[in-house]
């Protein structure tokens, strides 16, 4: 079964980088009906354009949509925690 289209949503985490750059995170989801995909992937806004940052992140497979939310945004959560903390 293909899957379908990807939905990415932007998250802020009201730092900036070295560069000036705000630095954010975007989660993302994927699904076929019966496998759902997550990613969570760093990320960098300039000039107002969010965009990958660093590796790209790998998609997490769950059994429902339910769970891959949960996890993704607990996951960018615990990332901008971190980065309050610094």
């Amino acid at each position: 079964m293909e899957y379908g289209e990807i939905t990415e949503i932007y998250m802020n985490s009201g730092k900036l980088d070295s560069k000036g750059r705000e630095i954010g995170f975007i989660v993302g989801f994927r699904d076929n009906g019966t496998d759902f995909g997550a990613w969570v992937q760093n990320a960098r806004r300039e000039f107002g354009v969010w965009k990958d940052f660093g590796t790209r992140q790998r998609s997490k497979i769950f059994a429902n949509q339910p769970s891959a939310t949960l996890w993704a945004y607990a996951t960018a959560r615990e990332r901008i925690a971190k980065l309050q903390k610094n």
